[in-house]
């Protein structure tokens, strides 16, 4: 015998859902007495705009939580901020008392100096400038000895007593070093290999470095006074190895002797 299939639903006492083939969705309600049945038909697309509606509000739901949870977390944040800013503004009143001390001590300071009759950091620079402009145009006057040893000075016969400058006689290898600071005008080098340096000094004055081998300047340098040149080579013919060294003031030529204030002559080098 077949039965009614309400039958089985009243036997249950709550809701009873299932889905038909279709796709639709059908909903009966009992109640427990079995009175007052009602069965809710809702179709495929009542289905998707239902399913679309609770995964839109499961959404919202959680962006709340996750807004809540951010808001609930920055609001945690700020005795600890607060309290940061009212610490830094309590360093920042320390430092302007401290910078206001510090002013008036050194006003106090001054004024010591001044009754003491002590030369301000001013004067005292200003003179320290003016001392190292003097150092620095004794240095480029070629007053220092071309050679790291004394040498020995050739004397000339009558076919050379006419050239400018002397000869330095020293043995081979000697350093060959600028009378003065300046600025490299000319390095030349003939077909025997023997070099020659040309360097201009402040005030007009100019030294001429002849017979030079392994040069270690270039043209357009500046260097200082007593800086490497070169060094004496073994010069070819009668002479032995030998510096030709000129000295000119405004394009006439100086006896290097009358500027030397470095050399054999001072009894500085041997």
């Amino acid at each position: 015998m077949t039965k009614d299939p309400s039958e089985k639903l009243s036997g249950r006492g709550y809701g009873n859902i299932y889905t038909p083939h279709a796709g639709s969705m059908i909903i009966q309600v009992q109640r427990e007495s079995g009175l007052a049945n009602r069965t809710i038909i809702l179709t495929q697309r009542q289905v998707r705009l239902l399913r679309r509606g609770a995964y839109a509000l499961g959404t919202i739901l959680a962006i709340v939580v996750l807004s809540w949870f951010f808001l609930a977390t920055q609001a945690a944040r700020v005795p600890g901020l607060t309290h940061r800013v009212q610490t830094l503004q309590h360093d920042v009143t320390r430092l302007d008392t401290l910078q206001a001390a510090l002013t008036a001590l050194e006003g106090r300071f001054q004024q010591v100096q001044h009754m003491l009759g002590a030369t301000t950091p001013t004067a005292a620079t200003a003179a320290a400038t003016v001392a190292n402009a003097a150092d620095s145009t004794d240095t480029s006057i070629p007053s220092q000895w071309p050679l790291a040893v004394a040498g020995t000075i050739v004397a000339r016969d009558d076919t050379t007593a006419s050239s400018s400058g002397m000869d330095i006689e020293a043995p081979p290898g000697t350093q060959v070093r600028a009378s003065g600071a300046g600025s490299v005008v000319e390095v030349s080098v003939d077909s025997s290999g023997s070099a020659t340096v040309r360097i201009a000094h402040s005030d007009g004055y100019e030294t001429t470095y002849a017979d030079l081998r392994d040069v270690r300047v270039t043209q357009k340098s500046r260097v200082a006074a007593g800086a490497a040149l070169g060094v004496l080579g073994g010069q070819a013919g009668t002479l032995p190895p030998h510096l030709h060294f000129e000295v000119r003031h405004n394009g006439t030529s100086v006896e290097p002797m009358s500027l030397m204030k470095q050399g054999p002559s001072n009894g500085d080098l041997q």
